[in-house]
């Protein structure tokens, strides 16, 4: 398995567990560092190879899954930023909302990223 992929799942564990304590355990800003540092490290892991980072470049060429795999990822961002403002303006229950949210569509993510790499071009 390339160093991307395990990145890429490690990432998204990591999230995973900083969510499963901001809703079990309260420990809401040990939570929200663990999050926030599992969506950097994805979106450095993502955007380096493309700045000239050549040993993390992965050739999976162009496809409507990778296109949606991209698209995906760029959502989870987006929607993790929003979480934050959100949280910042105290409306926990959207904040979590937001949070669930985010752990379903990362998992698409990963599916169609999958499916993407190995499933079409194996």
């Amino acid at each position: 398995m390339p160093a991307y992929d395990l990145i890429y799942f490690m990432t998204y564990l990591v999230f995973l567990l900083g969510a499963f304590w901001e809703l079990c355990a309260r420990q809401q800003r040990a939570a929200l560092w663990i999050m926030a540092s599992g969506v950097a490290i994805d979106f450095f892991a993502a955007i380096l190879p493309n700045a000239g980072f050549r040993s993390q470049a992965i050739n999976i060429g162009v496809s409507a899954v990778i296109v949606s795999a991209i698209t995906l990822e760029i959502l989870v961002w987006t929607a993790f930023l929003a979480a934050v403002f959100v949280r910042l303006t105290g409306l926990m229950g959207l904040y979590l909302n937001i949070i669930t949210a985010i752990k379903v569509i990362w998992f698409v993510d990963i599916i169609l990223f999958v499916y993407g790499v190995y499933g079409i071009y194996a």
